[in-house]
């Protein structure tokens, strides 16, 4: 499937069949085991949507400190953060989960202010090239994710 045709698919599913379907087509469309969606509450990472293609069927995951996510990236530069192989960034170097993910891809989420309040991420265990295409997509879903749903930044 073409670009092209991959984000006119994403703004389908995602109006038709809501956030968590646009997000398992967005995790068809990587090599990575997880996509996630998560919302910066304080110093807590609180998971709204997780998909991981290797298990169907976990909808989530536990909420974490954000200093131990690559999500703290995009938090602190309001901008995306990718990392290919954690293990060979020195940006990371010394992070908590530097040896457990090791590549990972997050694009910030904004409110109707333009104030960020989470992130779009794709990340595995595994060092993987990060593509312009999947960037892509993330980028053009995320303002689209905010719109579909208002209540993203209320949790």
């Amino acid at each position: 499937m073409n670009e092209a045709n991959t984000l006119a698919q994403l703004r389908t599913v995602l109006e038709q069949d809501g956030i968590r379907a646009a997000l398992r087509l967005l995790n068809s469309q990587t090599p990575h085991r997880f996509t996630a969606l998560y919302r910066f509450d304080g110093e807590t990472l609180k998971s709204l949507y997780f998909v991981d293609a290797e298990n169907p069927e976990v909808e989530s995951c536990p909420d974490i400190p954000v200093m131990a996510s690559y999500c703290v990236f995009v938090r602190k530069t309001g901008n995306r953060f990718t990392v290919h192989d954690t293990l060979k960034d020195d940006r990371v170097e010394g992070h908590p989960k530097q040896r457990e993910v090791q590549s990972y891809c997050g694009v910030p989420l904004l409110d109707e202010s333009g104030n960020l309040f989470g992130t779009i991420c794709v990340f595995d265990f595994e060092s993987i090239p990060i593509g312009n295409d999947i960037v892509h997509m993330m980028e053009f879903l995320a303002p689209l994710l905010r719109q579909r749903d208002r209540t993203l930044k209320q949790g």
